[in-house]
């Protein structure tokens, strides 16, 4: 905020045009025209940051501009162009990290770290080839190592002892999000050995032993809150339980009627009611948890559960992507019941995510 005050530059823009986005899907009458002054203040933060890019006094404010940028790209829900911000954030830390302060740097790896990876669980089998998923010079490699930069600038300690605490932007750990991405690696990888069936077979039992020693570690991780909110302590809960519900379905194929996924999935439907529910005061909430609660709801009982929780949000927490969100997981339901049997084993939800273009990262 001092910044914006003080400057008018590609910060403020840009908070102008978060305000008069939100203000618009708000459902205010003049929505139209805040749409248009949304876009007009959208354009002058772009063009503002072309213009200061190279000055590196500038480059904190044009990092957080980048962060908000993003913010707004998603939470407009029409197109992935956050993705180009992330990598703008990335190369103007990269450039000048010497004139940005550790709180900047690490506020940006929080933001990009935690939306890439869960970007990369709605991708279809086979997005990647071979090369790219095991090679270390591949794009989400080079994200992931530059924001891994970023984050040992940040911290004084060991990275696996500062991981464990929870996030309060977040509500888990960076140590989750880390055995998340590990996760969806290992079932990419899984989708390559199983096109050759000599490799599939000398591989399946070397695959399920280091799927089930992910499940151990997701069910052994002990969250620790700074100081006590339960919010928080219920919000890692979502996570936990989300992670080991999605390893299930897209390492270990499980079946939505196995008995064992069902209770996993019960479970995580009471954890998210504790952070969705109307006397909940607006704050960060667990939507990949409720989307993976989503993809995983085969009983009228849960999938009602799980609409619930959408309408809350929609009332509470007015920004356009939870109806993206709702709306993709309707339409899994729809296509499983149409289908007639029960085809997660197809990891349906990241090939009609594809189908519908929808390539945001869930907030």
């Amino acid at each position: 905020m001092p910044i914006a005050y003080t400057h008018r530059g590609p910060l403020l823009y840009t908070i102008l045009a978060l305000s008069a986005a939100e203000m618009a899907n708000s459902g205010n009458g003049c929505s139209d025209r805040l749409v248009t002054k949304a876009s007009a203040y959208y354009d002058s933060a772009i063009n503002q940051l072309q213009l200061s890019l190279a000055n590196p006094s500038d480059a904190e404010e044009n990092i957080l501009a980048c962060v908000l940028l993003s913010s707004f790209e998603i939470s407009n829900g029409h197109r992935p162009a956050w993705l180009q911000h992330l990598n703008g954030a990335v190369a103007i830390h990269n450039h000048f990290a010497s004139d940005i302060s550790r709180e900047c740097a690490l506020f940006a790896y929080q933001y990009f770290g935690f939306r890439w990876i869960l970007l990369e669980t709605t991708m279809p089998p086979g997005t990647y080839p071979l090369e790219e998923v095991t090679s270390e010079t591949s794009m989400t490699a080079q994200l992931l190592q530059n924001m891994n930069t970023m984050l040992q600038q940040t911290i004084d300690t060991v990275p696996t002892v500062a991981m464990q605490n929870i996030d309060n932007k977040l509500g888990c750990s960076l140590e989750y999000l880390q055995l998340v991405n590990r996760i969806s690696t290992l079932s990419a990888l899984k989708y390559h050995c199983q096109t050759d069936e000599i490799v599939a077979e000398e591989t399946s039992d070397l695959y399920s032993t280091t799927a089930l020693a992910f499940d151990d570690a997701l069910r052994d991780i002990v969250f620790v809150a700074k100081a006590h909110d339960s919010y928080l302590e219920h919000s890692s809960r979502c996570f936990k339980l989300a992670g080991r519900v999605y390893l299930r379905l897209i390492c270990l194929d499980a079946s939505l009627t196995q008995l064992a996924l069902n209770a996993m999935q019960t479970d995580l439907l009471r954890a998210l009611r504790l952070v969705i529910s109307e006397d909940q005061q607006r704050r960060a909430f667990p939507m990949w948890p409720l989307f993976i609660a989503g993809c995983a709801s085969f009983e009228d009982e849960h999938r009602k559960a799980v609409l619930d929780m959408f309408r809350t949000l929609e009332r509470k927490w007015p920004i356009s992507n939870i109806s993206y969100v709702r709306n993709v997981t309707t339409q899994i339901w729809q296509s499983r019941d149409l289908n007639g049997y029960d085809n997660s084993r197809r990891h349906d939800w990241q090939t009609l995510i594809t189908t519908f273009g929808w390539k945001l990262a869930l907030s």
